[in-house]
C-alpha cells in the first residue's frame, strides 16, 4: 500500500486530520507530521524556526521512504520546498490553501492578524477554534508563528525561476472562498512547475477545521488519484485521461470508458479497473472536454454536442494517442450515446460496445428527471460535484440541464444516425432509471440489429455500474466470452 504523509498548516496540528484519516487509510498507509511546537510536539516550540523545520521535515520523510504528501496551507509550502531540494522520497504533492507569494510586506500584513486582540474581535470563530486546538499554549504559538512568517517573507523558499525544477506530479488546490490565498498565485505556481495543475473547489474556505470532513476527505483522495492522470493536446483543447494496464499488443481490444453528462474520470470509481482486470484487457478512461482536468470548451454547447464529442473530439483524442487497438467502448448515459454515435461512424475501429443507461432520444421522462436535479443543485445537495469538476462545476451542471430542457433539444434523437451493427453490443439499463424508460433500450437494440443484446437490472437506477457493479461486470464478462 502506498504511503501518505499529512502536514498541517500554521496554527494547526495533526489532530485536524482526525476527521478524514479513516477515509484515507482505506487507500494509504497514513502518517501525520506535527511541526515543532505543535500538537504532540508542544514542548519543542523553540525549534519552530525555518531552518530547523526544513531539516526536521527532511529527516521525517527520509525515515518514511517513498511517500505522497498532502499539505494544508503552510504544510503544502514546506512540502513543495522539500521537493525542490531534491528530496527523492517525495512521489507527488497535493496542496490546499497554500500561500505561495511571499515578500516582507506580505508577511508583515499576515502577521498583523496574528494577535489575540485581533482574533477575538475580528475572527471570533477562528479564535475559538484555535483555543480548542492549543489552549493556553496559543499566545506563545502566535508569537513564534509571527517570527516564522517573517522568515518566509524575508527568504521566500519558492520562486518563478526555481519551481520549474519541480518534476514530480503536483496539484495546487484552493478554495473559491479562500480570502488568504489568491487564485493568481496558485495558478502561477501550477503553471511554473513542469508537472503541476491547478484545481479550485468553489465552496471551500481557508481554515481546514471549517470544511466538511466528507468533502475534504473526498477531495484529498481524488486529487491524489489524479496525480496518475495524463493530458494530451488536441485541436479541441487538452484532454485528461488515465491508462489502466499496458497496450503492448495492438491486436488486443482496448476498453475505452466514456463518462456521463455530469461525470469525470473519478466518478467511475473503481469500476474501470475492476472490469479491466476481470476481462484481462487494458483500458483508457477519458475526461471529455469541459469536464474535470480537461480544458474548457472553445465554444458554447449546441444541440449537437454529443455528435461533436463522438465525431470530432473523440477521434482527435485517439489520433493524438496513436491508438491502433480496436475499441470496446463503455459509455454511461451521455457517454453511452457518444459510444453509439462514434461506433456508427467508425465501425472498423470497434470490437464491441457496452452502454449503461444510454439515450437514443429525449423522452418526457428524461425531461421530468431534470427539474428535481436542478432544485437539488441549487440547494447545495450536489456539492460533491465540485470535488471532480472544481471551478467548472456550475458550467458542467448548467450546460447539461439547460441543453436537455431547451427547445432545440425537445425532439432530439440519434436514431437516424445509427445503423445495423457489425459488432456485438451490450445495452444495459436499470428498471428504476429516472432519466429513461425501457423504450430507450428497445429502440437501440432494434436499430443496431441482431448483434445487440439488451439487459435490464432490477433495483437499479441511472448508474448500473455503481448500483449493481458485480452484476454488471458478470454480465459483461459473459457477453465478452461469447465472441472472444
Amino acid at each position: 500500500m502506498k504511503q501518505l504523509l499529512l502536514i498541517h498548516g500554521a496554527l494547526g496540528n495533526s489532530t485536524e486530520f482526525n476527521t478524514i484519516q479513516a477515509v484515507l487509510e482505506k487507500r494509504y498507509n497514513v502518517f501525520v507530521y506535527d511541526l515543532p511546537g505543535h500538537g504532540k510536539r508542544v514542548t519543542e516550540l523553540n525549534y519552530f524556526t525555518l531552518e530547523d523545520v526544513r531539516n526536521d521535515l527532511d529527516q521525517f520523510i527520509h525515515q518514511l521512504g517513498d511517500v505522497f504528501i498532502f499539505g494544508f496551507s503552510l504544510g503544502g509550502y514546506l512540502a513543495l520546498d522539500a521537493a525542490l531540494r531534491k528530496n527523492k522520497n517525495i512521489l507527488g504533492i497535493v496542496t490546499l490553501g497554500t500561500k505561495l507569494n511571499w515578500s516582507p510586506a506580505i508577511a508583515a500584513a499576515e502577521v498583523n492578524t496574528l494577535n489575540v486582540d485581533f482574533l477575538k474581535t475580528k475572527a471570533t470563530s477562528f479564535y475559538d477554534y484555535l483555543v480548542q486546538l492549543h489552549g493556553t499554549h496559543l499566545n506563545d504559538l502566535l508569537a513564534k508563528t509571527s517570527a516564522f512568517i517573517h522568515s518566509i517573507g524575508n527568504q521566500p523558499l519558492l520562486n518563478d525561476n526555481t519551481t520549474h525544477y519541480l518534476t514530480i506530479p503536483i496539484r495546487i488546490t484552493r478554495g473559491g472562498k479562500d480570502k488568504m490565498v489568491t487564485r493568481e498565485e496558485s495558478q502561477k505556481m501550477a503553471e511554473c512547475s513542469s508537472n503541476g495543475l491547478y484545481f479550485e473547489i468553489p465552496s471551500f474556505i481557508h481554515p481546514m477545521g471549517f470544511l466538511s470532513p466528507k468533502l475534504l476527505a473526498n477531495h484529498v483522495v481524488h486529487q491524489l488519484k489524479s496525480l496518475e492522470y495524463e493530458r494530451v493536446a488536441t485541436q479541441h483543447g487538452k484532454l485528461a485521461y488515465v491508462k489502466i494496464g499496458a497496450t503492448t499488443d495492438s491486436s488486443t481490444p482496448l476498453l475505452l470508458f466514456l463518462h456521463e453528462a455530469l461525470g469525470s474520470i473519478g466518478q467511475w470509481k473503481d469500476f474501470p479497473s475492476l472490469l479491466s482486470k476481470e476481462l484481462g484487457l487494458p483500458a483508457i478512461v477519458l475526461e471529455m472536454i469541459g469536464y474535470g482536468y480537461s480544458d474548457d470548451p472553445q465554444h458554447e454547447r449546441t444541440a449537437r454536442y454529443l455528435h461533436e464529442y463522438a465525431w470530432e473530439v473523440l477521434p482527435s483524442f485517439l489520433d493524438e494517442l496513436d491508438v491502433k487497438n480496436k475499441l470496446i467502448l463503455v459509455g454511461h448515459s451521455d457517454g453511452g450515446t457518444e459510444a453509439l454515435l462514434y461506433a456508427s461512424r467508425f465501425p472498423n475501429r470497434i470490437a464491441g460496445i457496452i452502454t449503461l443507461a444510454a439515450h437514443i432520444e429525449n423522452e418526457s421522462e428524461t425531461k421530468a428527471g431534470i427539474p428535481p436535479a436542478i432544485s437539488a443543485f441549487e440547494e447545495g445537495k450536489l456539492r460533491g460535484l465540485e470535488i471532480f469538476h472544481g471551478a467548472k462545476t456550475e458550467n458542467v451542471f448548467r450546460r447539461w440541464a439547460d441543453t436537455w430542457l431547451s427547445h432545440p433539444f425537445s425532439d432530439w434523437s440519434i436514431e437516424k444516425d445509427l445503423s445495423q451493427s457489425p459488432f456485438p453490443a451490450l445495452i444495459i439499463q436499470g428498471y428504476e432509471d429516472q432519466y429513461g424508460t425501457p423504450n430507450q433500450v428497445s429502440k437501440i437494440v432494434i436499430t443496431l440489429g441482431k448483434n445487440a443484446t439488451p439487459i435490464f437490472l432490477n433495483n437499479c437506477g441511472h448508474a448500473p455500474h455503481l448500483e449493481q457493479s458485480k452484476e454488471v461486470i458478470q454480465q459483461i464478462k459473459l457477453w465478452y466470452t461469447q465472441f472472444n
